[in-house]
């Protein structure tokens, strides 16, 4: 399968995007309280882990 270049710049730009919004989501929930929910903050973990992995996969 080849994807075009657009296409790869545009799921790169969105791999970023949802890798920052993540990231503050979880900034956010371990500023907010002392009882952090740590499966949540997991969660968080594993999926910029993964978004990294794949943006890292990705041609530039």
């Amino acid at each position: 399968m080849n994807i075009s270049e657009l296409e790869t710049r545009h799921l790169r730009h969105r791999l970023e995007i949802e890798i920052t919004w993540l990231s503050r989501q979880m900034q956010e929930l371990q500023g907010a309280d002392a009882s952090v929910d740590l499966s949540l903050a997991q969660t968080y973990r594993e999926m910029i882990f993964s978004r990294r992995a794949l943006l890292g996969r990705i041609p530039r």
